[in-house]
């Protein structure tokens, strides 16, 4: 018996290699989507460019997210970002406001640990947006839902932006396409196309 729980906690601590590059069975092409200027819009998650803001919206309140520096890990779930964030809790006010609560951080992700549904990432996944935090699954890839929530729509709405700095974002624009959680769709959107 105790053999038995010493092998199953020894698999558990054996690296797994996974390749991020299939969500859902479709193929993504990581480098294409962060270093071409273009936004990757769903399934589950947003591919972004390096540099270029987007927003998030819920209940009133506005943040803008943008990676200041991506580096793919190859076909494993690792890799690097930087990135910085701003958050205004009344969705009226400019995101370049000096009450803009700003944050920036670091994603460090390492290959996943674990076994089946255990999986574990040992690195640094979260990305924060004043209170709200979302997961990075590998680098220039942020998730559509709640960091370590369930895969699902919690009501937050993304859109893309070609705002390269904090004081060019208006997320009032009617002319923002605002997309919320979807496990299936996908959407392509250049950057010299979109709003500020």
């Amino acid at each position: 018996m105790y053999r038995g729980c010493f092998l199953i906690a020894l698999v558990a601590l054996i690296p797994l290699t996974l390749t991020p590059h299939v969500i859902q069975g479709r193929s993504l092409d990581v480098r294409a989507a962060t270093t071409e200027q273009q936004f990757i819009v769903g399934p589950r998650a947003t591919l972004m460019p390096q540099g270029v803001f987007m927003l998030v919206r819920k209940d009133g309140k506005v943040g803008a997210i943008r990676f200041t520096s991506i580096k793919a890990g190859g076909p494993e779930v690792k890799g690097s970002a930087k990135y910085e964030s701003l958050f205004q809790p009344d969705a009226r006010r400019s995101l370049g406001d000096p009450s803009s609560i700003r944050k920036s951080g670091t994603i460090d992700l390492k290959p996943l640990s674990g076994i089946g549904h255990l999986v574990f990432q040992l690195g640094q996944d979260r990305v924060d947006v004043g209170p709200w935090a979302f997961g990075c699954s590998y680098a220039g890839r942020l998730d559509m839902w709640p960091y370590r929530g369930e895969s699902k729509d919690y009501g937050y709405e993304f859109a893309p932006t070609s705002a390269v700095n904090a004081n060019e974002l208006n997320a009032l624009d009617k002319h923002l396409r605002w997309f919320r959680f979807d496990s299936e769709a996908s959407v392509t959107l250049a950057v010299s196309g979109l709003p500020k």
